[in-house]
């Protein structure tokens, strides 16, 4: 078992590596590229927990909304936020489910390579709750989410746009989430497909 002190050590390079990549980005983005184009969206797909969360919770439908603008000549920035319903396993028995709402920020990437795939990340955020009227839960694992928990995370992603025309976006999403839980990491696997209309 790798100790807390050991696993923020071995987070802390990943961290480092998003915060050079994002400066880097900043210092060569343009003013002629920069909102030179801008689409707004939904997406709507499956949510999969992966390792140990999967022993608490099922696997999920989710939808979101997307902000998408240019943000270099090949590269694009993303916000997002997003709902999803948990149900626990029935022999979870502290409450049937959990509500969660998270938000994201990131980049994504055009590779001539794999072209018209593009390759991102970015950081998460996530808020919590129990699906519970319990007033006071008591001090069992997972009883924290009756009182609102947040976390936050990075996650890779991989979109794949399917349909495109002069307006309209039609593509599928994937990303793979890890969110800085204690006392282990919780990791999610997100796949859905979107629609994004032009702003301009």
């Amino acid at each position: 078992m790798i100790s807390e002190k050991k696993r923020r050590f071995l987070d802390a390079p990943l961290l480092v590596i998003f915060v050079l990549l994002f400066s880097f980005l900043e210092s060569v983005a343009s003013e002629d590229f920069i909102f030179s184009e801008a689409f707004v969206g939904l997406e709507g797909g499956n949510v999969y927990p992966v390792g140990s969360v999967q022993e608490a919770v099922e696997q999920s439908f989710y939808g979101q909304a997307e902000f998408r603008y240019r943000y270099f000549d090949a590269t694009y920035g993303l916000v997002q936020f997003g709902y999803a319903y948990f149900k626990t396993h029935s022999d979870f028995k502290l409450y049937p489910g959990v509500h969660q709402f998270h938000g994201r920020m990131g980049l994504d990437h055009s590779f001539p390579v794999i072209h018209p795939i593009l390759l991102g990340f970015g950081f998460s955020c996530v808020w919590t709750r129990a699906d519970t009227k319990v007033d006071k839960l008591d001090n069992s694992p997972g009883s924290s989410l009756e009182d609102n928990e947040s976390e936050f995370g990075v996650f890779l992603n991989l979109n794949l746009p399917v349909f495109k025309n002069e307006n309209y976006v039609v593509g599928v999403n994937a990303y793979m989430e890890q969110i800085w839980t204690l006392p282990a990491r919780s990791h999610m696997f997100w796949m859905g497909v979107y629609l994004q209309r032009r702003l301009w």
